[in-house]
């Protein structure tokens, strides 16, 4: 979803963008305009996009925690937009707790969900401060032009950011930094415009589309014609990001991280409700694509029970080898797979509530 990967840029901008960081790019190989850079990956986004070469710099993506609660806390935003606009009788509530067992619950006079929550973007945009002439420094004793790719400086409370996107040449105006809310004021703005929305989903189409084709086999790293918008995703690897930052819930160790709290959400709570309506969800800004079939697939309709619920019937009313269950004691391990992109739910009542489609008609009527 384009406006995740946009709040979730929006964040890192606010909380990392400094003076120093920079890195400068004449454009002159592409003929454009010289331009200073603050990449998240770790090479520069127009050359490894419009070159395919992938120059090392300076990535300034935060550290894992941090990362981590950006992504929830958007999701969460995102999530609460989307249920307030089906019912208002639903509420969303996030823990605040690092350590905590839950991570947002979602409820209503009916249900209580736990979810636990394992999202990352697609891609995160770059800060870009437009040159009007090429650089100079000093080298080997004497003066010339500033070396491509080289670190740079910048005066952010003097200058015009934007966030770029090179795959589509989209430039998002986010102002000077010194302005009040920043970046926050000039999104909104910029967001509003139903053109410019247009185009900034398109542009995240195309990403999508792109890492869509990478796991079909076109476009891998070690393709000779790889895709070079490619460079442009997270977890793409060849040392521009890690693979371990794939979008979404592509991760393994998500994947497996979250089965086991929504099954402890079941053994630790759903379990013991009486009235039996707590629900388990996992939930993330997009669904597995790479990872689906080999970690999700076959489990994404499981369900579980004990043995001290099994119903104590005439062994002759029962065929060989069958064992009966007292029907409210059978639990599903997943109430819903909850994403942003798309869902799978074993409830009816949580996909009336929270289902991107719900949320469409209701937008548009």
């Amino acid at each position: 979803m384009s406006v995740f990967d946009l709040m979730v840029s929006a964040k890192y901008a606010e909380r990392m963008v400094t003076d120093g960081g920079w890195t400068y790019c004449s454009g002159a190989s592409v003929g454009e305009s010289p331009a200073l850079y603050f990449p998240f990956f770790r090479t520069c986004p127009r050359c490894s996009v419009k070159r395919g070469i992938r120059p090392r710099v300076k990535s300034n993506k935060p550290q894992s925690d941090t990362i981590g609660e950006i992504a929830s806390d958007a999701t969460v935003l995102i999530l609460s937009a989307v249920i307030g606009w089906i019912s208002a009788d639903v509420k969303i509530a996030k823990s605040d707790e690092r350590q905590g067992d839950v991570d947002t619950v979602i409820y209503d006079k009916d249900m209580i969900v736990l979810a636990e929550i394992k999202s990352s973007p697609l891609s995160v945009f770059p800060l870009e401060i437009k040159q009007t002439r090429r650089m100079t420094e000093v080298r080997d004793g004497a003066s010339g032009s500033k070396q491509d790719h080289s670190p740079a400086t910048a005066d952010i409370d003097k200058s015009e950011l934007s966030f770029y996107l090179p795959h589509v040449d989209l430039r998002i105006p986010l102002g000077k930094h010194g302005e009040q809310n920043w970046p926050y004021p000039a999104l909104i703005n910029f967001v509003s415009n139903a053109q410019n929305l247009s185009a900034l989903i398109a542009a995240w189409k195309e990403l999508y589309d792109v890492y869509v084709s990478s796991h079909q086999g076109r476009g891998g790293s070690r393709d000779k014609n790889v895709d070079s918008r490619k460079w442009f995703t997270c977890g793409c690897g060849g040392e521009v990001d890690d693979g371990k930052n794939a979008p979404g819930l592509d991760r393994p160790d998500d994947i497996k991280k979250g089965t086991y709290q929504v099954l402890k959400f079941g053994t630790y709570y759903k379990e013991k409700c009486p009235r039996r309506i707590i629900r388990a969800a996992l939930v993330s800004n997009l669904l597995p694509l790479h990872t689906f079939e080999r970690y999700m697939d076959e489990m994404q309709d499981v369900i579980w029970t004990k043995a001290k619920y099994s119903a104590a019937l005439d062994k002759n009313l029962l065929p060989s080898g069958v064992a009966a269950f007292q029907s409210d004691s059978v639990f599903n391990l997943y109430d819903a797979l909850l994403c942003l992109t798309r869902s799978i739910y074993q409830d009816e009542h949580l996909r009336d509530i929270s289902s991107l489609d719900n949320f469409v008609t209701r937008f548009c009527a």
